[in-house]
């Protein structure tokens, strides 16, 4: 009988919600006004479908796609990340936690390792780390051990414990990003973010990918996992598969990445979103251009973080 695999409903907590809204403040950071017109301006995407030519990807986790060239490259990102730790970790000093040393807060942020927008896809990764992708890093679980005070001091109020006195709004965490980011809340990247959503929607309902998706499925099937889409497994990253890895999750994720290369699912995925991805830049490229000119302030501002040690 196919094994039955059900992605989680437990809740992600406090801790794991604020992280998540952190690191997508972050990733959707920005200044000046100019992004908000441009979100609310995006053209969207033609309805009819475009001609595309699949052909085998060598390294999918890796595939380049039009729309990541106005997003933080690795570089920029790494940036960002070494200056969020090194404001968090000011504060948090300044607050008397003089120990404390915050590491890796965005972990590989807007992508997981051997991951794209349709799950796991490189087989290497998955024979060793399973579903563990790293998109975010493993801090709800870690959260349960921490000190209430040090969590009020970096998060802000958890669970109707008291604020940390002295600590800033959102906490340490929320101070830095607030610095690293601020007017995040204006403009940021929300024409990138809209027109990839656009675009991963418009992916998702494609014909050649829904096709590719029912061999898919019907693959896993075969091998004894009654699932319908990858992103039922996909979700299952930090609910399901949590703890140590598992034979299960191991079999489950070199069976799902076998699938994706049986069906052609991965390359499809790919060659599709690429071609919607480029429609949109088409469309919008004055805007995307004002947004990555934004990107590159932020990065401006945290080389300086960096260079002086703190702000």
């Amino acid at each position: 009988m196919p094994r039955s695999i059900r992605p989680s409903r437990r809740p992600l907590g406090t801790l794991g919600a604020l992280l998540l809204a952190a690191t997508l403040t972050a990733c959707s950071g920005g200044s000046g006004g100019s992004g908000d017109a441009g979100a609310k301006n995006a053209a969207s995407l033609p309805g009819a479908e475009p001609k595309v030519s699949v052909t085998p990807q060598q390294d999918p986790a890796g595939a380049r796609l039009p729309l990541d060239a106005y997003a933080f490259d690795k570089d920029q990102l790494k940036i960002m990340q070494q200056a969020q730790d090194i404001l968090t970790d000011a504060c948090m000093h300044r607050l008397g936690f003089s120990a404390f040393k915050n590491t890796n807060t965005y972990v590989n942020a807007g992508g997981g390792r051997g991951s794209t927008g349709i799950g796991l896809v490189d087989a290497e990764y998955a024979k060793k780390y399973g579903y563990r992708t790293g998109s975010m890093p493993d801090r709800p679980r870690d959260a349960q051990k921490q000190d209430p005070n040090e969590a009020a001091a970096l998060y802000g109020p958890q669970d109707g414990a008291p604020a940390r006195p002295g600590a800033p709004e959102g906490g340490c965490s929320g101070e830095a990003t607030r610095k690293l980011y601020p007017q995040s809340g204006k403009a940021g990247t929300r024409l990138l973010d809209e027109l990839t959503q656009q675009s991963n929607d418009r992916a998702r309902g494609d014909s050649r990918v829904v096709a590719a998706i029912g061999q898919w499925s019907a693959c896993m099937r075969d091998a004894g996992f009654q699932v319908k889409t990858p992103w039922e497994l996909q979700a299952m990253e930090g609910t399901r598969w949590t703890g140590p890895v598992t034979a299960e999750e191991i079999t489950a994720a070199t069976t799902d990445v076998g699938c994706k290369q049986k069906s052609k699912l991965t390359d499809t995925w790919t060659a599709v979103l690429a071609a919607y991805q480029k429609t949109a830049v088409e469309k919008n490229k004055e805007g995307l251009d004002q947004e990555k000119k934004q990107l590159a302030q932020q990065v401006e501002t945290a080389g300086k973080v960096l260079a002086e040690g703190a702000a």
